[in-house]
């Protein structure tokens, strides 16, 4: 018996220091908590303002900052003041002073009566002991834009702004570069992204005593190609310095490229129009240079002014071209599409125009649509106009007024356009009708609710 009396002397005086210390800790606990005035949670609610109780809100405790950060719908109403519900770590403190920008109010606060957030509110905090205090800025964000109204800005200043015949820009990295025809032959200038606004020129060769279409500059595989109008087709790898392809068939019109698409098995391909002997035919390049022949291509095909774009939905890659003239020099009003870039389809066959006929438009891939911009019509006259496709060039519709583009906007074809990491449309340049000069304006247009942070 003796034997066993040791280790329950040993056990409870184990016992009597783990309570100790268990106590020691509730009683740091509960003066952390008599000090303690955070914000844990916070709400708001108002049967007049639609959807603020689903509203998260975000607390910063380092700055103090309590706000939402997906902001309410824009036109959602304000003016009514809300049930703010508010938990504090400590579970409760001594007072809470508030402080309403919006009426300019400033008061001890219940917990219970309803604040108004047309501003911001302040939470003056003191803990239960008297001895901490803090503050908060509680806002209430509400979209000041209509998120899907396109906004445009104008900048000026493209070089050279005279004595330019054709223009084509690009983007390259993290630049753009901007290839100009004019009596001084072929030069190229560059400027940083996203600004545009300071162009410096650089050296260009290999591209002189030759006539080229920059309309179809297509970047492929790393390289960029340009056909000249005697059907060659020159390359560079770094942009500036330019030579012919060997082995190139001849070159009618050089169409864009299609992207690769794993899924699917499908390599990329440059996609071109070329005449072999007295027909026409749908050609590609692969990435080793080797070209195949496809199928004839129909008289009513554009081989000038069209508009292409290379994108991809799903796993499936296309390259569709819209308006231009064909063969024969008439305009167009179709749209065409590939996926191979050596069997193409019509996909406007059999039904209405859904645009007037036109060349020089300006085509991108832009919001999940196609977008086609402006262009110049039968008359000669420079187009404004924007039509969308949501379904990859089928059908096509007028933009609505939110995208239009403003009135200051004069109508025109041949412009470059580019779309940056950031969301923004920029059209380059253009001409208001054939033989004009090129225009030195820099449209910048955005989706409003393309540019929101998450």
């Amino acid at each position: 018996m003796k034997k066993n009396k040791l280790p329950l002397w040993l056990f409870g005086g184990i016992l009597f220091l783990l309570t100790s210390c268990l106590g020691n800790n509730d009683t740091q606990m509960d003066e952390w908590n008599l000090s303690n005035c955070q914000i844990m949670t916070f709400s708001l609610s108002c049967d007049s303002i639609p959807g603020l109780s689903d509203v998260k809100f975000t607390i910063d405790q380092l700055s103090g900052q309590i706000y939402n950060r997906d902001s309410m719908p824009y036109g959602t109403s304000i003016n009514f003041k809300a049930i703010c519900n508010i938990s504090y770590a400590a579970g409760t403190i001594t007072s809470v002073e508030v402080h309403q920008k919006a009426t300019g109010t400033k008061a001890y606060w219940n917990g219970k009566d309803s604040l108004d957030f047309a501003g911001e509110v302040e939470f003056y905090i003191i803990s239960y002991d008297g001895k901490a205090s803090k503050t908060y800025t509680a806002k209430l964000n509400v979209h000041q834009q209509h998120p899907d109204v396109m906004t445009w800005s104008l900048d000026t200043g493209l070089p050279p702004a005279s004595g330019a015949t054709d223009r084509k820009v690009i983007a390259h990295g993290d630049s753009y570069r901007m290839y100009v025809r004019s009596s001084n032959g072929y030069e190229l200038y560059e400027s940083s992204a996203p600004s545009a606004n300071n162009w410096t020129q650089t050296s260009l060769t290999g591209l002189q005593d030759k006539t080229f279409t920059l309309s179809q500059m297509t970047g492929y595989e790393g390289n960029l190609y340009l056909p000249s109008s005697e059907g060659a087709l020159y390359r560079s790898a770094d942009g500036q310095e330019w030579t012919v392809v060997d082995g190139a068939p001849e070159i009618a019109a050089l169409l864009g490229a299609v992207q690769a698409s794993e899924e699917l098995g499908r390599p990329s391909a440059l996609a071109a129009l070329v005449r072999n002997s007295s027909t026409w035919q749908f050609a590609v390049m692969n990435a080793y240079a080797q070209w195949q022949e496809g199928t004839e291509a129909p008289a009513e095909f554009p081989v000038t002014g069209f508009a292409s774009n290379s994108y991809k939905k799903m796993y499936y890659s296309h390259l569709t071209t819209v308006a231009g003239k064909d063969r024969n020099g008439a305009l167009s009003s179709k749209s065409w599409d590939t996926m191979d870039g050596l069997a193409w389809i019509c996909l406007t066959a059999g039904e209405k125009n859904y645009f007037a006929q036109r060349e020089g438009g300006m085509l991108a891939d832009y919001d999940s649509k196609l977008y086609l911009i402006g262009g110049i019509n039968a008359s000669n006259q420079g187009l404004s106009d924007i039509y969308t496709s949501a379904d990859k060039g089928v059908t096509w519709a007028l933009a609505d007024s939110l995208t239009f583009l403003p009135e200051t906007f004069q109508g025109r074809g041949y412009a470059s356009i580019v779309v940056d990491k950031d969301n923004f449309m920029l059209l380059f340049g253009g001409k208001e009708r054939n033989g004009a000069s090129l225009s030195d304006e820099l449209w910048r247009g955005r989706i409003n609710r393309l540019g929101y942070k998450d």
